[in-house]
C-alpha cells in the first residue's frame, strides 16, 4: 500500500493505531461526523478564514484540481515569495497543509499553525512539530513556529479586529527540539500499523477521548454491558481499574472495593432497583424556595467569532427563555417566554423581557443555576441598566441541581447523571426523547440555521419546536419540586 500520512492522520496513528489501521484498511466502517462534530469543523474555517486577513497579500493554494496540482501551485508560490495558505508539500511517507506560511528575510518562512479554541493543547505541539518535519525535509527553511488561536478576552467594537481575535504563540524552541524529533519513529510505527494484515487489538482507555472521542468508541467499547461500571458518578479512575480486574456490571462491583459515599448509593440503588430518598435533605432543600417562585431556563449560541458589540469570543449569548411562576405553593403555574426572531443582538431586548417576568421578591429557580447566573451577568457587563435586575436574581436564586447533585434523591435509571434531562423522567415520567428538539447543542444549532441562514423554510415549525423545547425545561421543574413535595409528603 502506499501509504501517505497527512497530520490529521498522523495525529489518529498517536492517538490510536487501530483506529489508524481502520482509516486506512476499512474506512466505510468509521461513522460520519455528527451534526455537533460539524459544527466545530465550521467553526475551524471560519476561524481561518479570519486568520488569513492578517496577511492581506496572502496567496490560497488550490486544492480542488489534484493533489499534483496542489504540490506543483506550491511550489511556484514559495518562489515567488508571498505568504502562502494551505501550502502542501510532501516528505517520505508524509504530507502536510500548513495554515499559513510567512516569508521572512530572503529564504526563511515562519510556520503559523491557527487554531479555533482560546488555549493550546499538548496535541497542538504534535500537529506543527509534524508540519515543521514535513517542510524542512522538503528542503524549507523555518525560522519560527507558531500556534495561533483565540484571544477569549476581546471584546468586538464595530468591525472583527482580527489583530486583537488572535494571539501567536511563539512555539519554535519546543517544536525543534523536541516535537519534531519523534514524528521520524512515529511514523515508521505507523506504517508499520496500516500494514498488519489486522486492525491491532487495543483495549479501552483514556486514549478513546484524549485528545478527541474516537469515531470507534461504539465498536471497541462493545463488550461492555448496558449497566456498566462507567455509570459511576464523577469517578475516572476506578471504572479502568475494575475492568482490568473484570468487573464490568454496575451491580456486581464486590463490596472490599472501596467507594465514596455517593457510589455505594449508586450501588445499593442499582442492586435494589429502587431510589434512594434522604427525605430530610430534601425538606431541607424545598424550605429554601419562596413563592412566588420563578422557574427559569434560557437556550443560548455561541460563536468563535463575535457576532455583536460588546461580546467576547465562545461568550453564550442568549436568544430565548422560559419562565414559569407560581404565585404561591400548590398554585397553577403560569408560563411567559422569549424568542427573539431577528438578527440583531437579542440580548437588550431579552434582558428588558426577563426584567418585566421575573418580580422583585421569591425565589428564583433554574437547574444548574450557575449557567443561568453566568449568562445574565455577562449580559450586564455589556448592558449595565440591568445589573440591579441581575443583583436581585442573584441574591434569590435556587439551583434545583444541588438535592439531585448532593444524593438527596438518586434513581438507578438516572444512569449516574444529575442532569435534568436524566431527573425529569425518572421522577414524573416526562421525557426529551421523541422530541425534534430534545437538547441544548440542537437547540441552538436550529436557531441559527433558520434565522441566520437562508435555510429557514421551516422557520416556524423551528420556533414551535424550540418553544416547546424550552418550556419543557421549566415545566419539567416545577413538576420535579411537586414530585419531591410527595416524596415527603411536605
Amino acid at each position: 500500500m502506499n501509504i501517505r500520512l497527512s497530520k490529521t492522520k498522523y495525529l489518529n496513528g498517536l492517538q490510536c493505531k487501530k483506529l489508524l489501521w481502520y482509516i486506512y484498511n476499512e474506512p466505510e466502517k468509521i461513522p460520519k461526523p455528527d451534526e455537533s462534530t460539524q459544527a466545530v469543523f465550521d467553526q475551524g474555517h471560519l476561524v481561518g478564514q479570519y486568520a488569513k486577513q492578517l496577511f492581506p497579500n496572502g496567496v490560497e493554494v488550490d486544492h480542488t484540481k489534484s493533489f499534483e496540482e496542489g504540490l506543483k501551485s506550491t511550489q511556484e508560490l514559495v518562489i515567488k515569495r508571498s505568504p502562502i495558505f494551505e501550502a502542501a508539500l510532501t516528505y517520505k511517507n508524509c504530507y502536510a497543509r500548513a495554515d499559513i506560511l510567512e516569508p521572512v528575510g530572503k529564504d526563511k518562512w515562519n510556520l503559523i499553525e491557527v487554531k479555533s479554541s482560546t488555549d493550546i493543547k499538548d496535541v497542538n505541539y504534535s500537529d506543527i512539530g509534524f508540519q515543521y518535519y514535513v517542510y524542512t525535509g522538503a528542503g524549507l527553511k523555518i525560522d519560527k513556529c507558531y500556534l495561533m488561536c483565540i484571544d477569549n478576552t476581546y471584546v468586538r467594537k464595530g468591525g472583527i479586529d482580527s489583530h486583537k481575535l488572535f494571539k501567536k504563540i511563539d512555539v519554535t524552541d519546543d517544536t525543534k527540539t523536541s516535537y519534531s524529533k519523534m514524528i521520524e519513529k512515529n511514523v515508521a510505527e505507523m506504517v508499520k500499523a496500516i500494514n498488519d494484515r489486522n486492525a491491532r487489538e487495543i483495549g479501552i482507555g483514556n486514549h478513546c477521548n484524549d485528545p478527541y472521542e474516537c469515531p470507534l468508541i461504539d465498536k471497541c467499547w462493545s463488550f461492555l454491558p448496558e449497566r456498566n461500571v462507567f455509570l459511576l458518578y464523577k469517578n475516572k479512575k476506578l471504572p479502568m481499574t475494575l475492568i482490568k480486574d473484570g468487573i464490568l456490571e454496575l451491580g456486581k462491583i464486590p463490596e472490599k472495593i472501596e467507594l465514596n459515599e455517593k457510589n455505594q448509593i449508586q450501588v445499593a440503588c442499582e442492586i435494589t432497583g429502587k431510589p434512594h430518598i434522604d427525605q430530610d435533605k430534601i425538606k431541607e432543600f424545598l424550605d429554601t424556595i419562596q413563592y412566588p417562585a420563578y422557574y427559569m431556563d434560557f437556550e443560548t449560541w455561541t460563536s468563535a467569532i463575535p457576532m455583536f458589540d460588546g461580546s467576547s469570543p465562545y461568550q453564550q449569548i442568549p436568544f430565548q427563555f422560559s419562565v414559569h411562576v407560581v404565585k404561591e405553593k400548590g398554585a397553577k403555574p403560569e408560563h411567559h417566554s422569549y424568542l427573539k426572531d431577528r438578527t440583531d443582538d437579542p440580548r437588550p431586548e431579552f434582558m428588558a423581557k426577563l426584567k418585566e417576568v421575573i418580580g422583585l421578591k421569591g425565589s428564583v429557580i433554574a437547574f444548574n443555576a450557575g449557567f443561568e447566573t453566568g449568562i445574565i451577568k455577562r449580559c450586564a457587563e455589556a448592558f449595565p441598566e440591568y445589573k440591579k435586575c441581575v443583583t436581585s436574581i442573584e441574591e434569590r436564586i435556587v439551583d434545583l441541581l444541588q438535592p439531585f447533585r448532593d444524593f438527596a434523591y438518586y434513581h438507578p435509571k438516572q444512569d449516574g447523571s444529575c442532569s435534568l434531562k436524566k431527573v425529569l423522567p425518572v421522577l414524573t415520567g416526562k421525557s426529551y426523547n421523541d422530541m425534534e428538539i430534545g437538547d441544548g447543542g440542537t437547540a441552538s444549532r436550529e436557531y441559527f440555521r433558520v434565522i441566520f441562514t437562508e435555510d429557514n423554510k421551516d422557520k416556524d415549525k423551528v420556533r414551535n419546536l424550540l418553544e416547546e423545547y424550552c418550556g419543557l425545561d421549566t415545566m419539567g421543574m416545577v413538576d420535579i419540586i411537586d414530585k419531591l413535595h410527595a416524596l415527603t409528603k411536605y
